[in-house]
C-alpha cells in the first residue's frame, strides 16, 4: 500500500510524523547542497588560455584594477626551438579584433590597449617583435571604463599575429576566468 505525503501526515502516529519531518529536512538539505555546489563550481572556474599554437604560451602574472582601469600583466613565451619573428598584439583594428567580457556580462571592445616597452604604437598595439625560445616577453593589456564591481574577466580575446606560426586575425587568443585584484 502506497500512502501519499498528505495521507501519511493525517495519521496520528507520532512515528509517521517524525518520518515525514525527517524526509522534508533531508530533501531541503539536498536541495541546498546541490544549489551551493553549483554556485561554487561556476564561481571557481579555472583559468584557461588558448593560444592556437603548441609553442606559444601565455602566463598571467597579475590582473589588478584601480578605479575603472584593469591592468593585466602577461608573459608571452616561445617553447619551441626556433625564433618566432614578426609577432604583433593587435587590440585596436577597427574596434572589432579584441574584446573582453566581465563577470557581470559587460562587453569591452574599444577600450582595450596593449603595451610593451619600446614596441607600442599610438593606437595601443604592440608590433613586430620576436619571441626567442626560453626568453619571455612582458605584455601589458589595459582595459579602460571597466566595471568597478566585476570580480573577474570572464573572457578576453586578443588578436596575436605571428607569420611563423601562421596565427592571426582568424585565430584569436582566448583567455578565460581571470580573477581581478582590487585596491
Amino acid at each position: 500500500m502506497v500512502l501519499s505525503l498528505e495521507q501519511t501526515s493525517k495519521q496520528s502516529d507520532p512515528q509517521s510524523k517524525n518520518k515525514i519531518l525527517m524526509n522534508k529536512i533531508l530533501l531541503t538539505l539536498m536541495a541546498i547542497f546541490a544549489f551551493g555546489l553549483q554556485n561554487v563550481c561556476a564561481q571557481d572556474a579555472p583559468l584557461k588560455i588558448v593560444t592556437n599554437h603548441p609553442d606559444f604560451k601565455i602566463k598571467i602574472e597579475r590582473c589588478a584594477a584601480s578605479g575603472k582601469t584593469v591592468v593585466i600583466d602577461m608573459l608571452f613565451s616561445n617553447e619551441g626551438t626556433d625564433d618566432a619573428d614578426g609577432v604583433s598584439v593587435v587590440t585596436n583594428f577597427e574596434g572589432r579584433q579584441c574584446e573582453a567580457y566581465d563577470s557581470e556580462g559587460n562587453v569591452y571592445r574599444k577600450s582595450i590597449s596593449a603595451y610593451a616597452k619600446g614596441l607600442s604604437d599610438q593606437y595601443g598595439n604592440v608590433k613586430n617583435f620576436s619571441l626567442i625560445p626560453d626568453v619571455p616577453m612582458k605584455i601589458r593589456i589595459t582595459i579602460d571604463e571597466f566595471s568597478e564591481t566585476a570580480e573577474k574577466i570572464a573572457r578576453l580575446r586578443l588578436r596575436v599575429d605571428c607569420r611563423k606560426w601562421k596565427i592571426g586575425s582568424g585565430k584569436l587568443v582566448e583567455i578565460r576566468n581571470v580573477p581581478i585584484t582590487r585596491d
